[in-house]
């Protein structure tokens, strides 16, 4: 009666584990099908600045790469001051909440519209991006926690230009990367105002005829479309 009795709570703890087993097959299985892909289209809005390759992050809602009034991150200095948003999306796709993360394959002139893709899934519904504008010290476009559209729908959205503030606003061409200048990216030694805020534009101050580079925003047009 022992042996049995033993015989038959092992096979209820096998059918139990083979149960959970099955169910977390079913999981990962349902979270691969889940994954959705999303076209972006980001048009260019300004008169003289060209914005270097978007990167893009899908995450949970309430999420964001930066927050205005911190201190900038080396990934956010990197990515305003260079125009390179790999370190940011190698470090969002390795933070937890976060989906994907992706940039682009070339920069937008000023007029263009370049497009990427990228992929989500139900929890991670929500995207944020960043791109520099290159004849500047340090400025970026953002756009923050936007919900990515459902069904067929294309949605809409106006990215404004952020300061990282991680360089001196000194507009001269030792300092801007972009085709303006050609100068240095990173300044590692001047810390610029030192918190991240909205950037105001170009004055002249510098090598930079803000008749050209400067802009209002919104800066750039960003299109999502959802495509399966």
């Amino acid at each position: 009666m022992y042996i049995k009795k033993s015989l038959f709570v092992g096979c209820i703890l096998c059918a139990i584990a083979l149960n959970i087993a099955n169910s977390w097959a079913g999981e990962d299985k349902n979270k691969s099908h889940d994954r959705i892909t999303y076209q972006i289209s980001i048009t260019n809005l300004t008169p003289g600045q060209p914005i270097t390759p978007l990167m893009a992050a899908t995450h949970r809602p309430g999420m964001s790469f930066f927050n205005a009034g911190d201190v900038p991150t080396p990934e956010l200095a990197i990515l305003a001051e260079t125009g390179n948003g790999n370190p940011m999306a190698t470090r969002l796709i390795n933070t937890q909440g976060y989906g994907d993360a992706q940039v682009g394959a070339g920069g937008t002139g000023p007029g263009e519209t370049t497009m990427m893709s990228i992929t989500a899934n139900s929890g991670r519904n929500h995207v944020s991006f960043g791109a520099m504008l290159g004849n500047t010290n340090d400025a970026f476009i953002a756009l923050r926690d936007v919900e990515l559209p459902k069904g067929k729908r294309v949605v809409t959205y106006y990215a404004d230009v952020y300061d990282a503030g991680s360089e001196t606003n000194d507009e001269s061409c030792g300092t801007v990367v972009g085709p303006a200048c050609g100068g240095e990216g990173l300044s590692p030694n001047d810390i610029g105002e030192g918190f991240v805020h909205v950037h105001n534009g170009i004055h002249g101050i510098g090598d930079l005829d803000p008749a050209i580079y400067d802009w209002r925003n919104p800066a750039a047009q960003i299109l999502i479309k959802r495509m399966n």
